[in-house]
């Protein structure tokens, strides 16, 4: 049996979550979100979601907007 984490090409199998501390999670569109999570991405391919969790990844890491300044 596959896992219903693997990626499924273009298929919407899985959505995006966040939780209160801005942590970001792919998850099974057929399963329950677990409780302290909510949705921030409709269901989209696994690559999508995965997309748009390294992007919120990269805005919320410091100094990812201060390149190319110098101290």
């Amino acid at each position: 049996m596959s896992s219903p984490f693997e990626d499924r090409g273009d298929e919407a199998s899985h959505v995006l979550l966040v939780n209160a501390a801005g942590e970001h999670s792919l998850w099974p569109v057929f399963a329950e979100l677990p409780a302290g999570w909510r949705q921030v991405l409709p269901a989209a391919s696994h690559r999508a979601c995965l997309a748009a969790a390294e992007h919120a990844a990269a805005a919320s890491t410091p100094g990812t907007t201060t390149r190319g300044v110098s101290r």
